[in-house]
C-alpha cells in the first residue's frame, strides 16, 4: 500500500451520492488530495483497484455517504439540558471551550460542514480561526456571529439587539465585515424568558432592510420562525431560508417539564406552506428539537423500571408534541416542499446535544421521507439551503472529499448513520483514529531517524 499517494479507492457495499434515489452496490470513491475524482461501481474500476500501487480501503459490508451537514446549530451552548438563563452565566472563554467539545463530537459523528446559528459575542469567529491555524478540529464552519433580533428579543443576550431600519442595518454591515457567512434573523418569539414564540417579531418591512443590506454584501439569510405569521413575514420579506416552521398560532403555552422548551399550538396551515413553496425558500426543519432526547432517555429507564408519575407524564407531554411537530412535516412533504427542506439538530439549546444529528433524521423517516430522501435531506438540500451545493453535499466528480462511512445498509434503515465506521473531510481521515478506520491493514514498525542520545542520570 502507497501511504503516500494522496489517491485513494474507497470501496464499499453500497455507495450513496445522494443525487436522486440511485445507490450504487458494490462501489468505489475515488479521492485525489482534497477532491472526489469519480464514483462508480467496484467492477468498473477493476483495472485501477488491480494495480500494485492502488491504494484501496475496502470498508466491505457498509455504506458511503457524503458528509452530513447540520444547517442549524449553536456550537457555544451545552445542549444538555440547561435553560438559556443558566447558560448565559457562563463566560465567553467557557463557552468557547463547550464549542470545541461541541464540535468535535459532531464531527466523530459523521457532520463535516455546520451552519451555526447565533452565538454571543465574536466567540464563534475566534472558535473558527483556531480550527483554521491548526490548533483544534472540528467540521467546517459557517457563521452568523450574533442573530439580529429586537430589545429583549430571542437570544438578546448574544448582543446582536437592533430596533428600527438604522440599527438593522449597521448591525449587518458589522457582522459581514467579522466574517459573517450569513445573517440570522429572529423573526418570532423562543423559549428566551420574556419570550412568546408564536407571535412574530421584526415585521416583514424590518427584516427586509436586513435582507437587502446582506444580498447587497454577498450574503444569505436565515431567519427563526416558530410562529406562523412571522413565516409568512420571511418570505414577504426574501429571506432565503426558514428555520423550524413550527406554524405555532397563539393560544395555550404547552409545558414539558425542566430542560425542555415551552411551546405554543402548532397548526398546520397549507395556504402559508404554498407561500413558502411558491418564494422557493428553504425550509431547516429542527426534526428533534421539543424534548426527543429527553423522550428517548425516559424511554430507557422504562425498560429497566417503572417511571415516576411526573416522568410518565412528561412522556405522555413530549410524545403529543412529537405527534403534532412529526404531523407538520408529513404536511409539508405532501404539499411538495421536500426538494427544498433541509434536516438539521438546532444542537445546544435545551436537550438537543452534539453529535446526534441522526436522531432528525430518524424522525424524518418516521413522518414519511424514504430513507435516502432523509440522508439527502441531510447533506446535498442542507448544502443547497446554506449556499455551499457546487462544493459539499454529494458525491460528485470535483466536489470536496467529505464522506462518512457507516455500517450496514444505511439506504434502507438509517438507524445505522449511529456505526460510523469512518469519516472523512476534504479527503483527511478525521474520524475515528486511524487504527479503527480500516484505513490501517496492519502494524507498521517504528523506523528511528537517528542514534537514540543516552539518557543522563539523575
Amino acid at each position: 500500500m502507497n501511504l503516500s499517494s494522496n489517491q485513494r479507492f474507497l470501496r464499499a457495499a453500497r455507495v450513496y451520492p445522494a443525487v436522486g434515489e440511485e445507490v450504487l452496490n458494490d462501489a468505489v470513491v475515488e479521492l485525489q488530495g482534497d477532491r472526489i475524482v469519480q464514483v462508480r461501481p467496484a467492477a468498473d474500476a477493476a483495472a485501477d483497484l488491480a494495480r500494485p500501487d492502488a491504494r484501496v480501503i475496502d470498508y466491505g459490508d457498509a455504506t458511503i455517504i457524503p458528509g452530513l451537514i447540520d444547517a442549524h446549530c449553536h456550537i457555544t451552548l451545552t445542549g444538555d439540558g440547561t435553560p438559556y438563563e443558566q447558560q448565559v452565566l457562563d463566560s465567553d472563554e467557557m463557552m468557547a471551550l463547550i464549542a470545541v467539545s461541541n464540535l468535535q463530537r459532531h464531527l466523530a459523528s459523521g457532520v463535516t460542514t455546520i451552519r451555526d446559528n447565533g452565538g454571543r459575542n465574536r466567540i464563534v469567529f475566534d472558535v473558527r480561526e483556531a480550527i483554521e491555524r491548526g490548533y483544534i478540529t472540528g467540521p467546517r464552519m459557517l457563521l452568523a456571529g450574533r442573530p439580529l433580533t429586537h430589545s429583549y428579543g430571542h437570544f438578546y443576550w448574544c448582543n446582536g439587539v437592533a430596533d428600527g431600519a438604522d440599527q438593522i442595518r449597521a448591525a449587518v454591515r458589522r457582522l459581514v465585515a467579522e466574517g459573517a457567512d450569513h445573517i440570522k434573523i429572529m423573526a418570532s418569539g423562543g423559549a428566551t424568558a420574556g419570550n412568546i414564540p408564536y407571535y412574530p417579531s421584526y415585521t416583514a418591512g424590518e427584516m427586509q432592510v436586513a435582507v437587502e443590506t446582506a444580498h447587497g454584501l454577498g450574503r444569505l439569510t436565515t431567519g427563526h420562525c416558530r410562529a406562523a405569521q412571522s413565516m409568512v413575514n420571511a418570505v414577504e420579506a426574501g429571506l432565503d431560508c426558514i428555520e423550524h416552521a413550527e406554524f405555532l398560532v397563539p393560544g395555550e403555552m404547552m409545558e414539558f417539564g425542566g430542560g425542555v422548551a415551552s411551546s405554543g399550538q402548532m397548526v398546520y396551515d397549507p395556504a402559508v406552506a404554498e407561500t413558502v413553496h411558491d418564494a422557493g425558500t428553504f425550509v431547516s426543519f429542527t426534526a428533534q428539537t421539543g424534548g426527543w432526547e429527553t423522550l428517548v432517555d425516559l424511554r430507557r429507564q422504562a425498560e429497566h423500571g417503572p417511571l415516576s408519575a411526573a416522568d410518565k407524564g412528561r412522556v405522555s407531554a413530549i410524545e403529543a408534541y412529537f405527534d403534532m411537530k412529526l404531523g407538520i412535516l408529513s404536511s409539508m412533504l405532501a404539499d411538495g416542499l421536500a426538494p427544498r427542506l433541509a434536516i438539521s439538530s438546532d444542537a445546544g439549546p435545551y436537550d438537543v446535544s452534539f453529535g446526534g444529528l441522526q436522531h432528525g433524521i430518524e424522525l424524518a423517516v418516521a413522518a414519511g421521507m424514504t430513507p435516502v430522501a432523509a440522508i439527502r435531506a441531510a447533506t446535498a438540500v442542507a448544502a443547497a439551503a446554506c449556499g455551499i451545493a457546487e462544493q459539499v453535499g454529494t458525491l460528485v466528480p470535483g466536489r470536496l472529499a467529505d464522506l462518512v462511512v457507516v455500517g450496514g445498509d444505511a439506504t434502507r434503515d438509517v438507524s445505522r448513520l449511529w456505526d460510523v465506521r469512518a469519516v472523512y473531510q476534504s479527503g483527511a481521515l478525521v474520524a475515528p483514529l486511524i487504527a479503527h478506520s480500516g484505513q490501517d491493514t496492519g502494524t507498521r514498525p517504528l523506523t528511528p531517524k537517528g542514534r537514540a542520545a543516552s539518557v543522563p542520570d539523575c
